[in-house]
């Protein structure tokens, strides 16, 4: 789960230290297969990875021995302090916030990658985000979104896909056991006030073409659920500029 949100309300919650795993098992498996994700999306060459709202990002050095470089700009000071102290000292991690994702220089990415966020975000926050991926991305750079929520998965559907993963990785014992808890905890009481943001493809692609980038459908989605989906996009045009409403 990410670090970046929508307002205070859930960068609070992260920053609690709220836990949407039910087990150190799930959490590895969840983190290995985002990891190997974005191995997947990399170039043949050396390459600068920025991964944005990254959460705990538990083997973003074997993404780093892969490319070259992973920059890993977390929103929420408590897990960027956690990912800070995990990476001390690594030659090829780093790790910035929101200032720092600034003072970054123009066309310096070749890999921005963006899992498990924008369905936090507001419509401008996204129109901000894709504007700041136009200002990083080299000229041949990509920005893939993951995790993406189309407008016909919900709670039931996350469930579902969350039962198959952990049949699958070993850990289904403890999901069972777990689903009380995430069903009253915060993060869950969050969703059902605020909701996830959802989107369609014609929708994403609208956001980046605002954004000065074009882009389409990615499969599969990073990860492992395979209900939401994924987006590629490059640096095509000149920004128009963020929508006043909803994509």
């Amino acid at each position: 789960m990410s670090g970046a949100a929508t307002g205070s309300t859930w960068l609070d919650e992260w920053n609690r230290g709220q836990d949407t795993y039910v087990s150190d098992r799930h959490r590895d498996r969840h983190f290995g297969e985002v990891a190997e994700s974005i191995i997947r999306l990399l170039p043949a060459r050396p390459a600068r990875v920025l991964d944005y709202g990254p959460g705990e990002a538990l083997f973003a050095d074997r993404v780093a021995e892969a490319s070259g470089e992973v920059i890993l700009c977390e929103a929420a000071d408590s897990i960027r302090a956690r990912l800070t102290a995990r990476f001390d000292g690594h030659p090829k991690v780093s790790v910035i916030g929101p200032v720092g994702l600034a003072a970054l220089a123009p066309g310096s990415i070749d890999l921005m990658v963006v899992h498990s966020v924008v369905q936090y975000l507001t419509p401008e926050e996204l129109d901000n985000l894709l504007l700041d991926a136009h200002r990083l991305l080299a000229d041949d750079g990509r920005l893939v979104v993951g995790d993406l929520v189309p407008p016909q998965v919900g709670l039931v559907s996350d469930t579902v896909d969350l039962l198959r993963f952990a049949l699958r990785g070993g850990f289904l014992v403890d999901t069972v056991r777990a689903l009380v808890r995430i069903a009253v905890s915060p993060y869950a009481r969050l969703r059902r006030q605020h909701g996830l943001r959802r989107l369609t493809e014609h929708e994403m692609a609208a956001h980046a073409r605002r954004a000065g980038l074009t882009g389409q459908r990615l499969r599969p989605n990073l990860g492992n659920n395979q209900t939401r989906w994924a987006f590629v996009a490059r640096r095509t045009g000149t920004p128009t500029g963020t929508a006043d409403s909803p994509g």
